[in-house]
């Protein structure tokens, strides 16, 4: 699942975007569920960022480009606090494990110009196998929900990756017409605010290896 806004227009930054004197962004709690804390971006996770983009295993399966570079790092990190300041609630956030480790991002992330709101999830393979996509994105899913009130939620993958749908059919998602992202092809799911009730029960399919790859 994607972890940026699906408009492929490259973001602008102002000066205004920056943090004053010469500081680094504050790095708060966000959100939590029972393993994962969400914290805000700053530019102290640069090195995170570029472990992540850097991961072929990762990365073969994403609809946008990677994040190859260090301004690639630097960029999605200045866009993510602009975000947090316009569109308080959402955002994308570095995750860490109960021990403090790393594991990879997720986020709530305008998507295209209808006032769509995607979820997405990009974990390292060192986190897969282990439940926390879909704890990560019932924890997203309630705080979209019940918190935000948002009316739904959108999400989308490459045709080739079979570990997101069946997690997302947990989450509820149906999947609907496909579409674009990024100029690339792309499955296309929703999930209205009315039809959340929770975690479905599992079917028998791909082990949870996070929707890791968007």
């Amino acid at each position: 699942m994607s972890a940026r806004a699906a408009d492929s227009t490259p973001p602008k930054f102002s000066r205004d975007d920056l943090p004053a004197e010469g500081r680094d962004y504050p790095t708060d709690e966000q959100l939590r569920s029972r393993r994962l804390r969400l914290h805000g971006f700053a530019f102290r996770h640069a090195l995170d960022l570029l472990q992540l983009g850097r991961e072929e295993r990762v990365t073969r399966m994403l609809l946008d480009d990677p994040i190859a570079t260090l301004d690639d790092a630097m960029g999605l990190v200045v866009w993510a606090n602009k975000l947090y300041r316009e569109r308080p609630g959402l955002g994308l956030w570095h995750t860490r494990d109960r021990a403090g480790r790393f594991i990879g991002l997720f986020s709530l992330t305008p998507s295209g110009t209808a006032d769509d709101v995607a979820i997405g999830v990009r974990l390292l393979p060192s986190a897969w196998g282990r439940g926390y996509a879909i704890e990560g994105g019932a924890a997203l899913c309630t705080h979209a929900f019940e918190t935000l009130q948002l009316p739904a939620l959108i999400a989308q993958c490459v045709p080739e990756n079979r570990s997101v749908p069946p997690l997302l059919q947990r989450l509820g998602f149906d999947e609907i017409e496909a579409g674009e992202q990024f100029g690339n092809p792309a499955r296309r799911f929703r999930l209205a605010r009315k039809d959340w009730h929770g975690l479905r029960p599992r079917r028998a399919g791909p082990r949870d290896a996070g929707p890791a790859h968007d």
